[in-house]
């Protein structure tokens, strides 16, 4: 299976997160992979060095570590995915996953984007222009 899900299956599992409907630790364990899978896509994150603004402003600062991640985690997708995994699962509380969840879900761009070539909308463009000086903020 090659197949990657929407960014509004993503959106919609972010909805689950912050729903009543799962357990904190199924939440959490939700999370996890929900951050797994944002950290393993190119189409977000085209550079292994994207992702270092992302981690920073986003997972960094509700993570209980004193300095920011080595560079030699950011040269490796998987590594880096299961660094914060691992950290997610030990350390990080509840109340923070959704403090987590609700700026990811805010930041992340609408599943249009895809195909922004192929329509002219004003609204699609925006999107695609803030996402990129997201990524492109703090290089």
């Amino acid at each position: 299976m090659n197949e990657e899900r929407s960014l509004e299956d993503i959106k919609n599992d972010i909805k689950i997160i912050v729903s009543n409907r799962l357990s904190m630790y199924q939440s959490k364990l939700l999370f996890m992979g929900l951050i797994y899978e944002i950290i393993l896509r190119k189409d977000l994150f085209p550079k292994n060095s994207n992702l270092k603004t992302f981690i920073d402003k986003v997972i960094i600062k509700y993570l209980d570590i004193n300095e920011p991640f080595r560079d030699y985690l950011y040269d490796s997708r998987t590594l880096l995915g299961s660094r914060i995994q691992r950290i997610i699962l030990k350390e990080v509380e509840y109340s923070k996953i959704i403090q987590m969840v609700k700026e990811i879900y805010e930041i992340l761009p609408g599943d249009e984007v895809k195909n922004y070539k192929n329509k002219k909308s004003i609204d699609i463009n925006k999107e695609v222009v803030n996402w990129m000086n997201f990524i492109g903020e703090n290089k």
